[in-house]
């Protein structure tokens, strides 16, 4: 077995390019991992942990790039190095000079299209906000994807939005519909009459989903950021969110749905969505507050995508869950390794039991420096893969999230590593049950049908909804309810 890298100084890719350079790296003859990266310390780190760290990679800058191939034979190596090579100079010479320069800053953008309503932005945290404060002076409301921007910042923006009438949907905005228009990692839905309110990602992705799986639709579903309904930040967006969807006739009913909200904020949030004078059902996971009596308060992500439905006077269709014998009993612990914030947080709180580990690949501590894990799952799968290894696990709980701007295939990315976790524990005479959820629709670039079989394929219990996936695990590990 064979590592060798290179390191190119000064060399800047963005990491979604590197992230394509790294995926076709690993598919080549003979390559048992690669990886293409910045040489920030944290993807230093993960190149260590990883066993890709070479020596030159070690004194690498956060501006050089870093190339390393470990393979069967140094031929392969040496070869996936050219490879990568020729990629990276195939990439230099698409972006050459063109007749027509792109605008350099989002005010000039702004000018070239005079009809722009809205700035997605997502660049390193630190930059963030001086970028969507140009957004706002140019008059555009703002989709901010960056995550790592101080509160501080987060706090004046959207202050600033409010003042101007402009909505900013984040820090950390995962996705939002607007007029039938999906932004970030928005899953195509059909238009109808429900609106929602997130502060949570992929919180909203699952509703929306679910609602048009059960045969309703959506009007908008608006994003805040995850932590707008923190005490800090007082509920901004969310506030201001509700009172457009009060006033828009194409919606009929409203949904919101967040991470554990300030208690605070949480009741100035309820009033402010009864004060519509429109249904109003409340997601917020985690809170055990009060809520007033014209709210249906839900406890999970499926029963507020149902509440929605019937709110609008629909009969939801059938979700089809697995039997409950569909799998023996499982020895061992449950590993939640998840890309989606707020589907960890349900998980969890559905599991509720001492012992069991979570994990939300896509909290800041794993995106720094590095693509959002719907966009690259390269870090979860490896977990995936590692668990087979750990003789506490008895069950792996995953999801996959479809959508615009997410993995081509995360499916297939995954179903290598729970083919890899199932070996290891075969190995050591363990049985491994791997349980997951895809959030999408058949409407998505992804298609949820074929990607549901590509985990079935592997062995994955694949289950409707992320409610149904965790209650699944549970029972698999017969552990107590945890309502």
């Amino acid at each position: 077995m064979e590592l060798i890298g290179l390191v190119r100084r000064k060399a800047y890719v963005d990491s979604v390019a590197l992230m394509r350079v790294s995926d076709q790296l690993r598919a080549l003859p003979g390559v048992l991992s690669a990886s293409a990266v910045m040489a920030t310390d944290l993807n230093r780190e993960l190149l260590a942990d990883a066993g890709l760290l070479t020596d030159d990679a070690k004194t690498a800058a956060a501006n050089d790039l870093v190339v390393s191939v470990r393979a069967e034979t140094r031929e392969a190596a040496r070869a996936a190095l050219e490879r990568a090579e020729a990629l990276l100079a195939s990439r230099r010479a698409e972006e050459g000079p063109v007749q027509d320069a792109p605008p350099r800053s989002l005010l000039s953008a702004g000018r070239r299209s005079a009809g722009a309503t809205v700035a997605l932005i997502s660049v390193p945290g630190p930059y963030a906000a001086a970028e969507a404060h140009q957004a706002l002076s140019a008059g555009l409301h703002v989709f901010l994807f960056s995550d790592n921007v101080p509160v501080s910042e987060e706090i004046a923006l959207k202050r600033r939005g409010a003042a101007r009438g402009l909505l900013v949907m984040g820090p950390e905005c995962g996705t939002s519909i607007i007029n039938g228009v999906g932004l970030g990692f928005a899953n195509r839905v059909r238009r109808g009459d429900i609106g929602l309110v997130g502060a949570s990602g992929t919180g909203l992705q699952e509703v929306t989903t679910l609602i048009h799986r059960l045969g309703a639709g959506i009007s908008h579903a608006i994003g805040t950021g995850g932590r707008d309904l923190d005490a800090a930040v007082g509920g901004l967006t969310t506030l201001q969110a509700l009172e457009w969807l009060g006033r828009d006739v194409a919606t009929r009913a409203i949904v919101i749905v967040s991470k554990p909200p300030s208690d605070a904020v949480a009741q100035r949030v309820l009033a402010a969505a009864v004060a519509t004078g429109k249904p109003v059902v409340a997601c917020l996971l985690g809170w055990k507050g009060a809520t007033p009596a014209a709210v249906r308060a839900v406890a999970t992500l499926e029963d507020a995508a149902r509440g929605a439905v019937e709110a609008v006077g629909r009969t939801p269709l059938a979700l089809v869950a697995p039997p409950p014998d569909l799998a023996p009993r499982a020895r061992g612990t449950i590993r939640g390794l998840y890309t989606g914030g707020s589907l960890c947080e349900e998980a969890e709180s559905i599991i509720s039991a001492d012992g069991h580990r979570f994990t939300d690949f896509g909290s800041g501590e794993y995106t720094r420096g590095r693509p959002h894990p719907m966009i690259d799952p390269g870090l979860r799968n490896a977990a995936v893969a590692a668990a087979g290894g750990d003789a506490s696990v008895g069950v792996v709980l995953v999801d996959v999230v479809l959508g615009y701007g997410a993995h081509a295939n995360p499916a297939g990315a995954l179903a290598s590593a729970v083919a890899s976790a199932r070996a290891g524990a075969t190995r050591s005479g363990r049985t491994l049950h791997v349980v997951g959820h895809v959030v999408g629709t058949d409407d998505d670039p992804q298609r949820l049908p074929e990607q549901e079989a590509m985990l079935r394929e592997a062995g994955v219990l694949v289950c409707p909804s992320n409610r149904l996936a965790a209650e699944l695990a549970r029972a698999l590990v017969g552990a107590p309810d945890g309502s």
